[in-house]
């Protein structure tokens, strides 16, 4: 009977850090365009494919401009995928009795918190948070794709804030 009081028991804390998955999708999107970007490198700097042709064809422009354009381009725009991963690997939420929210972010008070909207929650995983801030209402939506240790959280935003639905 004690064990079974202890596992019904709310948690006070819960640290959320980051999933892996929502990362991983970014670090292969990164992945495939430094790849292009390196294809094209080779194509045109060690294999010295694609010289400038004189002879005015369309497609030989294109072909030019785009493995020259793309040995820049391509890793360039991989950098944004591999930063945004390393952001959101980085990401951690923690809710408590004071109130929820990232860490280096200002934390959520729960007196700012107007409604709960549970509505996706046992289809998708997702709660959203809609709470006063200086600029106005504002939702901050918690997804349990996007969050470990989501249970306990889930616990205590529903016991600090009563549901709508």
């Amino acid at each position: 009977m004690a064990e079974q009081t202890q596992n019904d028991e709310v948690p006070t804390k819960a640290e959320c850090p980051a999933t892996r998955e929502p990362a991983v999708r970014l670090f292969i999107v990164a992945a495939i365009l430094i790849g292009f970007g390196l294809w094209c490198v080779v194509d045109v700097h060690v294999n010295k494919k694609y010289p400038w042709k004189e002879d005015g064809n369309i497609s030989d422009v294109f072909t030019y401009y785009f493995n020259h354009g793309g040995a820049v381009a391509f890793p360039l725009m991989g950098l944004i995928p591999l930063g945004l991963a390393i952001v959101s690997l980085r990401k951690k939420l923690v809710a408590d009795d004071e109130g929820i929210g990232y860490t280096c972010k200002e934390k959520i008070s729960w007196d700012k918190v107007r409604s709960l909207d549970s509505t996706q929650l046992a289809d998708k995983g997702i709660l959203r948070l809609h709470y006063e801030s200086a600029g106005g209402e504002k939702t901050l939506v918690l997804d349990s794709w996007k969050l470990q240790n989501f249970r306990s959280l889930v616990q205590i935003v529903e016991k600090k804030v009563p549901s709508e639905s």
